[in-house]
């Protein structure tokens, strides 16, 4: 057995029952990671089932390339019922850093949670020997001061996961924390808190078999060669609003094992070296004082925001959005500072910021509808609130809501994810590399010829690469989406991965085969029928979510606005009836009825999962 470990851990808070599942038997379908990790979700977690109820599971899967030193393989899927979706139902998240790695070298690929403790407690993961700790003194802790009270207890060199006040609260947006300064959003870290669970410890000594470990390090080093691209080291917004000499690049923050040129790396602001950590673009930029008209905050806010968002464990990407609204609510004077208990008029400062974190964990003025986050607070606010708020917001998150007008895949490829959609990311930096070529040709070589390329290459055909046409994008979504699930089932992260693009290649275009040739070395399978992995999880995924009420009207792109002709808008209106008729060849490309978006049986049957056929 090559890159799997061989067993899952099993935990029922509620009882204390401490178990053992068989990887393999999932693994030969799923891989690992998001495969693994749905298709249990499908077996444990009822519909009916809440986010907060004990039958609910939180679930974590590494794949079989995390410990084994391939590059980028960093990280573990989290599922689960999530919280933070509306109406509650299945989501996932995903954390890198060091404790995916961390939990295999335990010997386990993978944790499955159930159940409520009666009391807070915290799980020890200290090789073959786990155990139920009593958290009473950590509960009511920051995740910060948790994870030094742990690493005093346990020693240095464990890794944890936690959970702030706001998980500990069951605020929807809740993360979950992990050591090296991973978070995981969808509300995991309330779905901790609902069960009593403050933390989990982890210290391994022993690592997974590798089936040809020469082989492995030479794609090693040959992906570290080709990972050099565009750097997107520091957020835009910071650069664009004149305040980038903020910032210091001083380090890389690279994961466990990691060589790979990363958007993640270790930050001086204002040039003290008291303030110094390891950043990456979202934790970074969701606080920015002047982009609020707070040119003389000192710099330590924009340094501390991202550590109170981490302390208390609220998703910063919920923050973001909600800031942005509040600041158009007070501008606008549709809010004001007495009906909500926040000091509007100071928004960009770290006190509007520290009560606007208290208020929400503590339920306190506003804080207690936002709590339950932007998109719910949304319904319960007056019509013009909430037509403040970015049309593209979701439960989880937010997408940019016309990006379909500029790019027609991302209409095909919105619908089909729980929540902001992760697939997107796969385009995303690639689109980031063409569009510096046309603003700045001496900074980006990805050329229109160049992207093209990469688009027969990545996603099927020359055509997709056309982002306003409809040639093309239905198998360009196909292909993204099993890239991306395929990273997500391995373990790769998503920063590093696909390595679509490299300015060290002559033609500039990445290497599409090379995830499953990292695949082949590690475990000695072929990973030539990867695709058909990616097809199956894709199936998985996609019952669940009709499962737990998905229809096809909800595939039909919601955001009316990519319809209209406007001229307030960037791009296209989309043909609504192309888009249809793109959507009824993306189903046939999946197998799916074209009239429902149900997976046919007979597609299921193919799969070797026939067993999910609805009954």
């Amino acid at each position: 057995m090559y890159g799997w470990m061989g067993k899952i851990l099993n935990i029922d808070l509620g009882t204390s029952e401490i178990s053992n599942i068989d990887t393999m038997p999932y693994s030969r379908k799923y891989l690992g990671g998001r495969g693994i990790a749905s298709r249990i979700y499908w077996e444990k977690v009822n519909p009916e089932t809440g986010a907060f109820d004990p039958e609910n599971h939180l679930i974590f899967v590494t794949g079989p390339l995390v410990a084994t030193g391939a590059q980028g393989a960093t990280r573990m899927a989290v599922a689960g019922k999530s919280p933070m979706a509306h109406p509650e139902q299945y989501c996932y998240g995903n954390i890198g850093g060091h404790f995916p790695a961390e939990l295999k070298k335990a010997g386990y690929d993978g944790l499955v949670i159930s159940g409520c403790a009666q009391a807070p407690v915290y799980l020890l993961i200290d090789d073959d020997r786990t155990e139920i700790l009593n958290a009473d003194r950590l509960w009511g802790i920051g995740a910060y001061g948790t994870g030094e009270a742990l690493q005093q207890t346990h020693g240095n060199k464990v890794k944890f996961l936690t959970t702030g006040q706001a998980g500990e609260n069951r605020i929807r947006s809740a993360v979950i924390f992990a050591s090296h300064q991973s978070t995981s959003t969808a509300g995991f870290g309330a779905v901790m808190g609902s069960k009593n669970l403050k933390a989990i410890v982890v210290k391994g000594t022993g690592r997974p078999d590798i089936a040809h470990p020469e082989k492995l390090k030479e794609l090693n080093r040959y992906a570290i060669k080709i990972s050099k691209r565009l750097d997107l080291s520091i957020p835009p917004d910071v650069t664009m609003s004149n305040h980038g000499y903020l910032l210091e690049r001083i380090g890389k923050g690279q994961c466990y094992q990691c060589g790979l040129v990363c958007i993640r790396n270790k930050y001086r602001y204002g040039k003290r070296s008291d303030l110094e950590d390891y950043r990456r673009c979202q934790a970074m930029e969701y606080y920015m004082p002047w982009k609020y008209g707070q040119d003389n905050e000192p710099v330590d806010t924009f340094y501390n925001a991202p550590i109170l968002a981490n302390d208390y464990s609220i998703c910063t990407f919920e923050l973001r959005s909600m800031i942005n609204w509040l600041y158009e609510c007070y501008r606008t004077d549709s809010l004001t500072e007495e009906e909500t208990g926040l000091p509007l008029s100071k928004i960009g400062t770290g006190e509007f910021l520290e009560k606007l974190l208290y208020s929400i964990t503590y339920r306190e003025g506003l804080g207690g509808l936002l709590a339950e986050g932007v998109f719910r607070t949304g319904k319960e606010v007056s019509e013009k609130v909430r037509n403040l708020l970015n049309p593209g917001i979701l439960p989880i998150g937010e997408n940019d809501a016309y990006m379909p007008r500029s790019s027609v895949v991302h209409a095909l490829l919105d619908p089909m994810e729980p929540r902001m959609s992760r697939p997107l990311f796969h385009a995303g930096f690639v689109r980031a590399a063409r569009m510096t070529n046309m603003m700045n040709p001496e900074a980006s070589s990805v050329t229109q010829e160049v992207f093209t390329k990469i688009a027969e290459a990545f996603w099927g055909s020359a055509a997709a690469a056309d982002g306003f046409g409809y040639d093309g994008k239905p198998l360009a979504a196909v292909k993204i989406q099993n890239r991306v699930y395929l990273e997500d089932s391995l373990g790769l992260c998503d920063s590093g991965w696909p390595i679509a693009y490299s300015f060290s290649k002559s033609g500039l275009v990445g290497d599409p085969d090379l995830e499953a040739n990292l695949f082949t070395a590690v475990t000695g399978s072929s990973g030539d029928e990867l695709d058909i992995f990616m097809e199956r999880i894709t199936n998985v995924q996609r019952l669940i979510m009709i499962r737990e009420g998905r229809t096809l009207p909800e595939d039909d792109y919601p955001h009316e606005g990519n319809f209209e002709v406007t001229d307030n808008l960037p791009g296209k209106p989309l043909d609504r009836d192309k888009y249809l008729q793109m959507l009824k060849e993306y189903y046939r490309l999946r197998g799916w009825d074209e009239s429902t978006g149900i997976p046919l049986d007979s597609t299921l049957e193919r799969l070797g999962i026939e067993d999910m056929i609805p009954g």
